[in-house]
């Protein structure tokens, strides 16, 4: 990979990052802006929320890096790099492919993990916890579909 490669994965990533956490602060305050505590279980609590957050965020850090780096190597704005792993060609399918694993693996890890850190947490804490997740994973998602992409040849769809 080429510096000019490792620029562009981290610009990709940063966008995604940004995106993401401000995206993650608009629905925690959309969800739970009227609450001082948030519980951690039952339908309105994080670890119920963790799933489709995680879903959406790994979703569209995957299709949306995927769509633009596509456009940019047919544009030749960006050079594409040696294929490596077989994913699939269609960028919905290969971001379903990414998110839904993903989004239950939050699940199983937020239903595991969040109900030992108390009952509930103060809306202070999940405004900015959750932002700072879905910054996280979106920049982690963007990397991959950004290298996955840049693998694809341009012109095939």
């Amino acid at each position: 990979m080429t510096p000019a490669h490792r620029r562009y994965v981290r610009t990709e990533m940063a966008i995604a990052a940004v995106i993401n956490a401000a995206l993650s602060a608009v629905f925690v305050w959309l969800a739970f802006g009227g609450e001082a505590v948030v519980p951690v279980l039952g339908w309105r609590g994080l670890a119920v929320d963790t799933v489709p957050q995680s879903l959406m965020v790994a979703l569209m850090s995957c299709l949306v890096p995927t769509l633009l780096t596509r456009r940019r190597l047919a544009a030749g704005r960006v050079t594409a790099l040696s294929r490596g792993r077989r994913w699939p060609r269609h960028a919905l399918v290969r971001a379903l492919l990414v998110a839904v694993p993903i989004a239950a693996l939050a699940g199983l890890v937020g239903a595991a993990v969040l109900p030992l850190t108390g009952s509930s947490w103060p809306l202070g804490a999940v405004a900015v916890l959750k932002p700072l997740y879905g910054a996280l994973l979106g920049a982690i998602i963007a990397r991959l579909a950004v290298l996955l992409a840049l693998g694809d040849a341009p012109g095939r769809r």
